[in-house]
């Protein structure tokens, strides 16, 4: 059956948004439209049609069915008349509807029940097929919702929401492309923070920075000197040096050699020193030991000075992120400063007191320290450099981490919506199989039926048919017979006449004859090659009553739900029935016969058309229907120019039941004297006026004020003594009390 019908870019529907009409298909029930003359209710019987025959106009339109059986789509409409009555040479013959010799109907009657129960079971596959559908979809729905959690912990942080850019909003679109980025069950990934930085540094304005070059090598050069160690002493051609050797006081006599002045007393003990002294501490204090000293002043200045270079160049670089980023640099760099320190104060202390040997650690341990810690910073600004060498493709690679990151911690997801998925693919595989076997099983038969029908003698029973509900209807005027020579055609058949034309048939002569011909035809085919039966058949007939009188209205509606809607139960009936009216009497017939059992929609036109569920207790006679399209106008369902000629419409009604023309005359005249405005109103509902040719341009639509004329249509109502009517006619809660 028909579930959906979409429309669009069709008539008055929408030209770009699809109306979609929904139809209950819980039960097996008649689906019946109303609407108005105009509404858009003819179009959608077209639509069926026009899909059914495969129309390339009706492309944008569409139909979802309760399975995907294939159904034939027969719709009476204008156009279906025409096709049957407007044909020159005569109306088609149904083949299908025949006699037939009784071994050939035993084996069409058996082929039948067995494509009967083949159709049965493809149902139950179709059921199958749609319910294990169903669980794929609930289990994708399920994996989508856990999947989505990935997204709703990033959505709102930067730069994480940049990267999920285009997947913000498509919940299917974020677990298919999750689902398609692979990890390598081993693969090391970057954490968050270590991507964040990767991404500041492509999007940072910086450019390639200078790698970090320290020199702390040659400071130990200056720590493995062999002076350091040596023990630094007088010279011993001077008198005075074996009693300095004995004392032990060489370097003390050194220092104080600055203090002897020229009077010749001892700066220590103020005695008077021999007239040789200065000579022989020449001799002691200059030459060899003179310039050993000079040799370690040199070693202390340079170390110092490159000391003091290096602290300066660390200091520099320091106030690089990337060095700050290196947890090893300061702390090696602050041990490493510390034991040269030492070592500079052990050599300033050597030259204080040559003759003592000095001991210095080297610092080899702690500047090779330094060196990993600045050749991990080289490591890191060499990184960084390649980043910014080609920002669009580091981005793009911070990118695809990042994914990879969500798809590992989605994993378990992934791999539980697996678990669960496999037995019903494979269920619904194996229904898939059996459905198409059925399939193949239920063409073999179709092929073997066809055969069979050929063997019909032709369109006689299908004639007979027809004049045999002609006849029940009382219909005497005219009958259908085959046209001579032309076995496949029917002609016009009238009392005491040789021959009849088809175009002599008044308009509703030729209604209900290709009503009669579609209610015959449900049950057979127009053609020899194409054979549909009647259960795989979805019927839709479109006002049947156009240009009848109401005693066939009543005969249509009888027709339609004995023949079509409801059959006898040893008849075969359509799969489904839609018909579509703007006829009120009919629709009552339709409601009256089919009971509580149909489905009741309403197609509605403003600007353009919609179809919403009827209620059939808002539309119980003409009077009721001019009120709701009052009330339609009221709320925006249908223009708003239909308000004023309904207006009058009910108005006419309403005096003619009451026989009260001079309360609302007097009343639509005391608002006209109250209310200027009002006067081309009142003329336009004023009876009285109705021949005048004022009336022709009176209602200035372009400047229409649809509240307003409701307004003072209440008015009227009130004016005239008759508020409580217009109140419950528009469905209008009256006041307690």
């Amino acid at each position: 059956m028909i579930k959906t019908i979409s429309v669009r870019n069709y008539k008055s529907f929408h030209p770009t948004t699809p109306t979609v009409i929904q139809i209950d298909t819980s039960a097996d029930k008649p689906v019946i439209l109303y609407g108005l003359n105009g509404a858009g209710k003819s179009a959608i019987g077209e639509v069926i049609d026009g899909l059914g025959r495969r129309d390339p106009r009706f492309g944008h339109c569409s139909l979802t069915l309760t399975n995907g059986a294939p159904f034939r789509y027969l719709v009476y409409n204008h156009a279906f008349v025409e096709r049957v009555i407007g044909e020159a040479e005569g109306m088609p013959g149904i083949f299908t509807l025949g006699e037939m010799d009784t071994e050939t109907q035993r084996k069409i009657d058996e082929f039948q029940k067995q494509l009967s129960e083949l159709e049965g079971k493809e149902g139950q596959i179709y059921g199958q097929v749609a319910t294990a559908e169903r669980l794929v979809d609930s289990h994708y729905e399920t994996a989508k919702e856990r999947v989505w959690a990935a997204h709703t912990t990033y959505a709102a942080s930067e730069p994480m929401k940049g990267w999920l850019q285009g997947y913000h909003k498509d919940k299917t679109k974020f677990f298919e492309k999750l689902r398609d980025t692979v990890v390598v069950p081993d693969e090391n990934l970057e954490d968050l923070d270590l991507l964040g930085q990767r991404w500041a540094d492509t999007d940072s304005k910086e450019s390639a920075k200078s790698t970090v070059n320290l020199d702390a090598a040659s400071l130990s050069g200056l720590e493995a000197d062999g002076a350091w160690a040596e023990r630094i002493v007088g010279s011993g051609s001077s008198r005075l040096a074996p009693l300095i050797e004995k004392l032990g006081n060489g370097d003390w006599v050194g220092m104080g050699r600055k203090y002897i002045h020229d009077d010749g007393d001892c700066p220590f003990c103020q005695q008077a020193l021999p007239a040789d002294f200065k000579e022989e501490l020449v001799k002691l204090l200059d030459g060899d030991r003179q310039a050993r000293i000079e040799h370690l002043q040199g070693l202390v200045d340079r170390y110092e000075q490159k000391l003091n270079d290096l602290h300066g160049a660390v200091k520099l670089v320091q106030g690089e992120a990337l060095v700050q980023q290196e947890p090893t640099f300061k702390s090696s760099w602050d041990a490493l400063y510390a034991r040269l320190q030492v070592n500079l104060i052990a050599m300033k202390g050597k030259l204080e007191k040559p003759g003592d040997a000095a001991t210095l650690e080297s610092c080899s341990p702690a500047v090779d320290e330094m060196n990993l810690a600045v050749k991990r910073v080289n490591e890191r600004i060499a990184v960084f450099n390649g980043r910014v060498a080609d920002r669009t493709t580091e981005k793009e690679s911070v990118k695809t981490a990042f994914w990879k990151l969500l798809r590992r911690d989605r994993e378990e997801a992934f791999v539980s919506y697996a678990q669960h998925r496999q037995p019903v693919d494979d269920a619904l595989k194996t229904h898939r199989s059996n459905l198409t076997k059925v399939k193949d099983d239920i063409r073999a038969i179709t092929t073997q039926l066809g055969e069979l029908r050929k063997q019909r003698t032709g369109v006689d029973a299908a004639v007979e048919a027809i004049n045999l509900r002609l006849r029940n209807l009382g219909i005497e005027s005219f009958s259908i017979g085959k046209k001579q020579g032309e076995s496949s055609l029917y002609r016009l058949v009238r009392p005491n006449q040789d021959g009849g034309d088809l175009k002599s048939l008044s308009e509703g002569e030729k209604t209900l004859i290709s009503f009669l011909y579609y209610i015959v035809l449900l049950s057979g085919s127009e053609t020899e090659s194409v054979d549909f039966s009647i259960e795989k058949t979805v019927a839709v007939v479109d006002d049947p009553i156009s240009s009848l009188s109401h005693n066939h209205v009543f005969d249509i509606a009888s027709l339609l739900q004995q023949e079509v809607i409801k059959p006898p139960q040893d008849k075969p009936r359509a799969r489904q029935v839609i018909v579509l009216t703007h006829n009120l009497f009919f629709l009552h017939e339709l409601i009256k016969l089919c009971g509580k059992g149909s489905v009741l929609l309403r197609v509605l036109k403003n600007a353009h058309t919609s179809v919403e569920p009827l209620d059939p207790k808002d539309l119980l006679n003409d009077y009721d229907a001019l009120w709701q399209t009052l009330r339609d106008a009221r709320d925006g369902k249908i223009p708003k120019q239909v308000v004023p000629n309904t207006m009058r419409c009910i108005l006419e009604h309403f005096l003619w039941f009451t026989q009260r023309s001079d309360e609302f005359g007097k009343a639509l005249e005391a608002i006209s004297k109250q209310d200027k405005n009002f006067k081309p109103l009142e003329r336009f509902l004023n009876r009285g006026s109705h021949q005048d040719g004022i009336n022709l341009s009176v209602m200035d639509y372009g400047q229409f004020d649809a509240a307003y004329y409701l307004a003072k249509f209440e008015e009227v109502f009130r004016t005239a003594g008759f508020e409580d009517h217009f109140t419950s006619r528009m469905a209008v809660a009256t006041p307690a009390g």
